[in-house]
């Protein structure tokens, strides 16, 4: 019988995240695609065949990633080496994005203005800052958290000898 891995606590917690994230943003992009898939205008052309490389991408693009996001999530929970460092690149794009939307966009992130704005703009900044509030500590926590020498050896082959100092 082989010795059986110990998985900790946080590789536990951001594989849950990671498959719960994924789920959730299944669902966001579904809110958003469904619209797409229903729309006609005047003349009862479909969004699809006014647009097809725009609705190709949309409609292609974000469950792959959201499939990545679930397989990581489970490879996570295997403790394959891949998936640590699948996390590592996601952490590292997530904390990329969160910091360039606050240096480029500071007070349309952060400030809701008094004035009467229309409710798209308010949508763009609520799920900017939903975005940035969400993302940014769970990136940085993961770039630190799967960098650590005893993350590390949990996500190696188990006959392998311990690494040397």
């Amino acid at each position: 019988m082989q010795p059986t891995r110990i998985r900790s606590a946080g590789v536990t917690v951001a594989a849950a995240l990671s498959i719960m994230g994924s789920i959730s943003a299944l669902l966001f992009w579904g809110f958003f695609f469904l619209p797409m898939v229903n729309y006609e205008d005047a003349e009862k052309r479909h969004f699809y065949q006014l647009h097809p490389l725009f609705f190709g991408l949309v409609a292609l693009f974000p469950p792959l990633l959201i499939a990545l996001g679930i397989k990581t999530g489970i490879g996570l929970f295997q403790l394959r080496s891949w998936a640590r460092k699948s996390m590592l690149i996601w952490a590292a794009i997530a904390l990329f994005f969160c910091l360039t939307m606050i240096a480029l966009r500071p007070f349309e992130t952060f400030f809701i203005p008094q004035r009467f704005v229309s409710e798209l703009y308010l949508l763009k900044q609520i799920l900017a800052v939903a975005f940035v509030i969400l993302l940014l500590p769970f990136s940085i926590w993961c770039l630190f958290f799967f960098r650590l020498a005893a993350v590390k050896a949990q996500f190696e082959p188990p006959n392998s000898s311990p690494p040397r100092v």
